[in-house]
């Protein structure tokens, strides 16, 4: 047994270079930290109603606006714009429309469900309305009675540019909205 020993101690002697020999460590299993409850952000069906209030309000209150300001562009005779300086009541009646969109597209952080019915009711749907019956949707524009001083919400002269752009705006703000969930 001597021999044996030796041998042993030949083996543990450790060279100055070598690495020290290791020990197998015992992990501690961590226990995991508990999943925080996602942050709720309200009754759906509350959330999704008001969205599409608010996006219908404000596409409705811009294309007033817009209406507005259309006839305010036209010559005393109302029939063709006349060049000029545009007065302080466009730029106003614009800024308002302005507003009233920002407010619809942003209506997309409550709910996308809002400027998605927007867009397509109030935007896709008149468009298509526009480009597969023109001569139907110009009767029926005009057919709406005036509520204020020219404003019929009728738009026979901006529609053709106005609709696809609202269009475009809801639906881009709908699909950036809030649809998914955190993972």
């Amino acid at each position: 047994m001597d021999e044996a020993t030796e041998h042993q101690a030949e083996q543990e002697q450790v060279h100055p270079l070598d690495e020290p020999v290791t020990q197998p460590i015992q992990r501690q299993t961590e226990e995991p930290d508990p999943v925080a409850p996602r942050p709720r952000r309200g009754l759906g069906g509350n959330r999704h109603a008001s969205s599409v209030l608010l996006s219908f309000l404000g596409v409705i209150g811009a294309y007033g606006a817009v209406d507005y300001g259309f006839y305010r562009t036209l010559g005393p005779d109302l029939t063709a714009y006349q060049g000029g300086a545009v007065s302080d009541q466009v730029m106003i009646a614009c800024a308002i429309a302005a507003g009233c969109l920002f407010v619809a597209a942003a209506a997309a952080r409550i709910s996308g469900l809002g400027p998605l019915l927007a867009g397509l009711v109030l935007g896709a749907g008149p468009c298509a309305w526009i480009v597969l019956d023109h001569a139907s949707y110009v009767d029926r524009a005009n057919d709406l009675p005036e509520i204020w001083d020219h404003t019929s919400f009728g738009l026979v002269g901006a529609a053709v540019v106005l609709y696809p752009a609202v269009t475009g705006l809801l639906l881009g703000a709908a699909l950036a909205g809030r649809w998914r969930r955190p993972a």
